[in-house]
Formats: structure tokens, C-alpha cells, sequence
């Protein structure tokens, strides 16, 4: 397993796996433009030179924010998220980091449980967020040094 940075190149990867995992899947060009923006905070967990997990998020320092974190359907129950999820924390800590925000469906109990298990601490409920299925948003965040 080798994690590191997404690249442009991985773009296309990435949005087969949204249309995979997400009901509202992002494109390949909005997945390009995010990754080339300044600041941005996006990391690919490979599988034998494939995309196995990924995170797209942006960090406006100090704070950033989580927009996207999968792992594809066949990847999963492997720790795979988990490591991708401590490596990006680590990288992003190195350029200033403090604070980190994500949004999870409240019915999606693995992602929050595996949010849980690494420190982030449930801070706010988005009553009806999601469509397609219909679903509130927890608002999760995590703090340097567990202070909030």
C-alpha cells in the first residue's frame, strides 16, 4: 500500500470510485481543479498501483475541511481509511494544521466510527443535509492536541 498526494492524473480513478460510493459523485474535472487548487488536501491510498481510498478536502490554515473520504467496496475492513486518514492529518500538521472539520451522514455508522476512533469529536447536527437518500449531517471535528 503506498499513500501519498493525489495527482491530476489520478482524477480519472477517483471519479469512477464516486460513481461507485456516492449518489452525488463528483466529476473528473471538479476532482482536477481541486486537487491543482492552493491548498488543497488531497491523498490516494494505492493497491498495486491503483486507487484503493482517497481524500479530498482543503486546508485554509489553520483549519481545514474533509470534503470526500472513500475507500472503494472491495478495499474496505482493511484499515485502508484509517491510514490514509493518519497520514493526511500528519502531512497537513506539517504545513499548520490546528483544526479539521467533516461533515458524515448520520446514518453512516462505520465512517463515524472510524471518525471516533481517531480523535474526532461530534460537534453539530445538519438536520436534513442529504438527498438521495435523506439524511442529517454530523458535523465532526478534530483539534491539535484534543483541545476545543
Amino acid at each position: 500500500m503506498e499513500i501519498r498526494r493525489a495527482l491530476p492524473q489520478d482524477a480519472k480513478e477517483i471519479a469512477a470510485a464516486e460513481k461507485l460510493i456516492f449518489p452525488d459523485p463528483w466529476c473528473e474535472e471538479d476532482i482536477i481543479s481541486t486537487i491543482s487548487t492552493e491548498g488543497s488536501m488531497c491523498y490516494t491510498a494505492l493497491d498495486n498501483g491503483s486507487v484503493a481510498a482517497y481524500i479530498i478536502g482543503r486546508q485554509i490554515t489553520p483549519e481545514g475541511e474533509i470534503y470526500r473520504i472513500a475507500t472503494l467496496p472491495d478495499k474496505r475492513r482493511r484499515g485502508i481509511a484509517y491510514r490514509l486518514l493518519d497520514y493526511t492529518v500528519k502531512c497537513e500538521r506539517g504545513r499548520g494544521l490546528e483544526s479539521l472539520f467533516l461533515e458524515v451522514r448520520e446514518k453512516n455508522t462505520p465512517a463515524r466510527n472510524l471518525y471516533s476512533s481517531y480523535g474526532f469529536k461530534e460537534i453539530g447536527l445538519r438536520k436534513n443535509y442529504y438527498k438521495n437518500p435523506d439524511d442529517n449531517a454530523i458535523v465532526m471535528l478534530l483539534c491539535h492536541n484534543n483541545t476545543y
